[in-house]
């Protein structure tokens, strides 16, 4: 039986927007304030957060030693593994602020994409079957 990866899978749609398998994941996005005496050849910009957006994905707490094996990079906070649906992928790269459960991680742009143990990789993505995204986020400090 050859399955179409490009396809949505009605099954697999409802499970992903249950209760019991979907976790709220809040996602706030900000707007740049310039105060009074601009100045455009200094950055002195202050980002404003606006209401945050909230989707629902698959969590997967992962584990430090998970991260070396999988070799995410060495992160003694710890890190979840999520799944979303893949229009979700470009509120993730704006993003200012993720939250899950009352946990801040690290949003796309401040991590490093080498991923040594002192500065853990911000986000790896991965895409998947069925539209659907893997990201795996760092918690923050």
């Amino acid at each position: 039986m050859l399955i179409n990866k490009f396809k949505r899978i009605r099954q697999f749609e409802t499970l992903m927007t249950k209760d019991y398998t979907a976790t709220k994941i809040s996602l706030s996005f900000a707007v740049e304030i310039t105060e009074d005496g601009y100045d455009p050849f200094e950055d002195n910009t202050t980002p404003s957060n606006l209401n945050p957006k909230t989707i629902r994905g698959y969590i997967h707490n992962i584990t430090p030693e998970q991260l070396i094996y999988k070799q995410y990079g060495l992160s003694n906070m710890g890190a979840v593994e999520i799944v979303v649906d893949e229009k979700f992928y470009n509120w993730f790269k704006i993003a200012n602020k993720i939250t899950i459960e009352d946990i801040n991680y690290k949003v796309m742009r401040e991590g490093n994409a080498a991923g040594t143990p002192s500065n853990p990789k911000g986000t790896v993505v991965a895409k998947r079957a069925f539209k659907m995204v893997r990201l795996v986020l760092v918690r923050d400090n």
